[in-house]
């Protein structure tokens, strides 16, 4: 399908976190609607099924314990990483010292202090892996992990540089994921037991 635009057609409205947080308080968005900002565009995300679940819970279980008190474990989190863009993930590695409540009252922590970001997919495979990946190399977050909540393998993405990763490395079933920063040293994922 071709649309034509013209001159004097009206472009599409690009939203702000500071929008939303207005759509939020008056009652047009409720807090457990399940959408994201994407560079302005508001995205209705799919509910999440039974194989997300597992994965995700397991993965929060594993996590948790070993985790020291200086770093943050947000589960399923809303991050705003500039004013257009807010990313519902699924679990986030980073400092505490680096959260903060951005202006319009979202978790806000700069991409480069970021640990390690991780996504469960089951139908947003493809979403994830690619559109995701660039906004969180765009803005320097330094790993990125899609775990296939179905299959169990994994892509590991590495080295941000100029809005793409340097370094994906896809891992199957039986790979073991270790992160690469030292704050999260004693973290190992066998994916094989991932629920």
């Amino acid at each position: 399908m071709t649309i034509h635009v013209t001159p004097d057609s009206p472009l599409p409205r690009r939203f702000t976190a500071g929008d939303l947080r207005l759509m939020l308080d008056a009652g047009i968005l409720r807090e457990d609607e399940r959408v994201e900002l994407l560079d302005g565009e508001l995205v209705e995300m799919a509910a999440k099924g039974f194989a997300h679940d597992v994965v995700k819970n397991a993965l929060n279980r594993r996590l948790a314990p070993i985790l020291p008190d200086s770093i943050y474990l947000g589960i399923e989190s809303t991050l705003q990483l500039e004013p257009g863009l807010l990313l519902e993930l699924d679990l986030l590695l980073a400092p505490m010292s680096a959260r903060r409540a951005s202006a319009e009252g979202f978790c806000t922590i700069p991409g480069p202090e970021i640990l390690l970001v991780v996504e469960v997919a089951a139908s947003s495979l493809g979403y994830d892996r690619g559109r995701k990946a660039a906004l969180y190399a765009r803005h320097g977050v330094r790993e990125y992990w899609v775990i296939d909540a179905q299959e169990r393998s994994a892509w590991m993405h590495r080295r941000p540089a100029e809005g793409v990763y340097r370094d994906v490395a896809e891992l199957s079933r039986d790979s073991v994921l270790r992160p690469e920063a030292e704050e999260l040293a004693t973290i190992t994922v066998p994916l094989a037991e991932l629920g």
